[in-house]
């Protein structure tokens, strides 16, 4: 043996390299985002399940949530908006319309259209629903700092510049 210790013929281990924060790269918070918004979205689902119990499942909220956000609209929207048949929409409205959440209408711009809408009762449900959901993640953030929750709200600010128009 030549003298050299264990360490010197040891292969260099890898290493995951340490974003540098210092230089932003669009693609790093791109895939950021991605890794991030399935958790954030399964306990948003998990806070709005906790507030609708037996009432609404979560695609019907979204449902009324559109309807009540864009009056006046039709089957044909929401069934976009959800990326479902318009079959599914026409059945998830009629739910809605029995439970009293919405009232569908004739279009004012074309008779052969429907224009749903939200009512009050419908509407009251989504301020509760939502209330309590966001209740629900105050909790959940309640034991970050000030300056995270500060660093929070300026990230989301900025998702909110960039994407609040879909």
């Amino acid at each position: 043996m030549s003298g050299r210790s264990d360490a010197e013929f040891r292969m260099p281990r890898a290493t995951r390299s340490v974003p540098d924060l210092s230089v932003p790269d669009p693609s790093m918070a791109a895939g950021e985002i991605l890794e991030v918004m399935p958790a954030v979205m399964a306990a948003l689902r998990g806070a709005m399940r906790r507030q609708l119990g037996q009432t609404l499942s979560v695609p019907q909220f979204r449902c009324l949530r559109f309807i009540a956000d864009h009056g006046a609209c039709s089957v044909s929207d929401v069934g976009g908006f959800l990326g479902v048949t318009l079959a599914t929409a026409s059945a998830m409205v009629d739910r809605l319309v029995r439970a009293g959440y919405v009232v569908s209408g004739v279009s004012t711009v074309d008779r052969r259209r429907s224009a749903l809408h939200a009512t009050r009762t419908g509407r009251s449900l989504m301020d509760r629903v939502r209330g309590g959901a966001q209740a629900d993640l105050a909790d959940a953030l309640a034991d970050c700092s000030a300056e995270e929750l500060g660093q929070l709200q300026a990230g989301l600010a900025v998702l909110q510049r960039r994407f609040g128009h879909a």
